[in-house]
């Protein structure tokens, strides 16, 4: 076809670092590019890196037609999408047009290269009142620029005209959005009705119909519509994100996991590569764990959190950014304190605590461990320290929230038989002080503060039955102090350990006597 500076590539990676180096004008790339990056991936890191100059035709090929394939490259639009076989003439017609409607539109493609949204909307502008040949093209751009720019009333008339002239698809979609966003879910769900009517892949319809559903309640029909678009389009971050947000308000622990672990799929070989994904992945199974009250389903969770540490293991690219062994010694406590190995949990944390300060990309692990094994005074103070950007990403602060959800009922009966008990110590009923202390840990097994308030109301209760020597409630008493002895405290509960360490040894040597 006339080329004579041609370059090869055979991985998205060499790819990505030769397009680093020098400036090309096609990219013809296959959608499978072996191990490492795929063709849709590596489109992802061009854009991101800015390595994909506006005159560059960027052309996707692939073998395969299957729908979730052709769809999830189609949505990232790609200059042009091509599936084999084709013929020399298709290739040279298809580039010839790109190139053609790329020159006309330059000033407009380096706006949008250049991030500049007015500059941009002045040029559409400009072309749609000439009724050149890609009007249409720039009517799209400039009513998605307007609502970028929350220019809502400007994009909703000039979509008016544009549908009563054709009944386009993308007209239709950006017409549903505005209709979203100024809550009219009644009229943005018509027109997805009408779009999917017209192109039953139009997985973007899906999505915000799903939105709609959402907002108005109607949780059930925003999961089926979700779960339509992720089966036309998978490999979409912000739909596994609206997956698992809908999933989470009807508890289905299955869906979340799933989307939890398509999301750490997506993103693993591509520029939005980031260990948070893969933690969040082993967060939500272990999570899940915990939940489930089917014990089957509990150890196929368990399964798939040893699975995935294992595969992980063998990737170091993944794993350098933090101290994965300090990653794995906290999702063991967890999963200790699933089995009931409560104590064993605590000793497991004990042994790493000193090193967690620094880590705070593992304060969240920290956090739902101590919130699992009941020290949330302890949960409640490291909370305070999460850094914002952490919180930032949706799936950790649905991890977050599940948890709360999960806690609360549990939390609130535990501080209310705490109290109860230490308002029981304080009216010198010591019998049932004990009883309601252990009631609490019953709940929150580890929990310092009540071993503590257990150990005291123990100690003057066997001050009151000195001349009758209870070994039971010694014992009880002796176990107790497990839950705090050579385990990282707070400075106060440090200190009130100390003094009651040195009442016990007192009372036991009164009591050998």
């Amino acid at each position: 076809m006339g080329a004579t500076n041609v370059a090869f590539a055979p991985t998205g990676e060499q790819a990505l670092a030769k397009c680093a180096m020098a400036s090309y004008d096609i990219l013809f790339v296959d959608y499978h590019l072996g191990i490492g990056k795929n063709g849709k991936q590596l489109l992802e890191d061009l854009r991101e890196k800015k390595l994909l100059p506006p005159h560059c035709i960027f052309m996707l090929v692939t073998g395969e037609n299957s729908v979730p394939m052709v769809m999830s490259a189609v949505e990232l639009e790609p200059d042009d999408y091509l599936v084999k076989p084709f013929s020399q003439s298709v290739l040279r017609s298809r580039i010839q047009r790109i190139q053609r409607k790329k020159t006309q539109l330059a000033d407009l493609y380096q706006a949008l290269f250049d991030d500049m949204p007015e500059k941009a909307i002045e040029l559409c502008q400009q072309e749609v009142s000439q009724e050149g040949r890609y009007q249409q093209f720039c009517k799209r751009v400039l009513v998605e620029n307007l609502i970028r720019l929350e220019q809502l009333d400007k994009a909703e008339h000039i979509l008016t005209q544009a549908l009563q002239q054709r009944r386009s698809g993308w007209a239709l979609l950006l017409q549903a959005k505005i209709y979203f966003l100024q809550q009219r879910f009644a009229d943005s769900l018509l027109l997805c009705e009408e779009a999917i009517a017209d192109n039953r892949y139009f997985a973007e319809a899906y999505d915000i119909k799903a939105q709609c559903y959402q907002e108005t309640g109607e949780l059930d029909a925003a999961l089926s519509s979700v779960l339509s678009a992720a089966e036309i389009a998978p490999y979409n971050m912000q739909r596994q994100y609206l997956l698992i947000d809908i999933a989470r308000k009807l508890n289905n622990i299955p869906q979340q996991v799933q989307a939890s672990k398509q999301l750490y799929e997506i993103t693993r070989r591509s520029i939005k590569q980031d260990i948070v994904h893969l933690l969040n992945y082993i967060r939500s199974t272990i999570d899940a764990a915990v939940r489930t009250e089917d014990p089957s389903q509990r150890n196929r969770y368990l399964q798939e959190v040893s699975l995935a540490m294992q595969r992980v293991k063998r990737d170091e690219s993944m794993t350098r950014e933090i101290n994965f062994e300090l990653f794995e010694h906290l999702c063991q406590a967890r999963l200790e304190s699933l089995h009931g190995a409560q104590y064993q949990a605590k000793r497991t944390y004990a042994a790493v605590a000193e090193q967690l300060p620094e880590q705070h990309q593992l304060l969240p692990d920290t956090i739902f461990l101590l919130n699992q094994i009941g020290e949330y005074e302890q949960a409640a103070t490291l909370g305070k320290l999460l850094p914002a950007e952490l919180m930032k990403n949706p799936l950790l602060k649905t991890l977050f929230a599940d948890q709360k959800n999960f806690l609360d009922q549990k939390q609130h009966k535990f501080g209310e038989l705490n109290k109860s008990g230490i308002q029981s110590y304080k009216a010198g009923n010591f019998v049932v002080a004990v009883k309601q202390f252990e009631s609490a840990l019953e709940l929150a097994p580890m929990n310092t503060g009540c071993a503590l308030n257990l150990i005291q109301a123990s100690i003057q209760l066997l001050h009151s039955q000195k001349k009758r020597k209870s070994t039971e409630l010694f014992e009880r008493c002796k176990k107790t102090f497990r839950i705090v002895d050579n385990m990282p405290l707070p400075e106060h509960h440090r200190a009130r350990y100390k003094e009651l360490l040195q009442q016990f040894d007192k009372l036991r040597d009164e009591l050998r006597r």
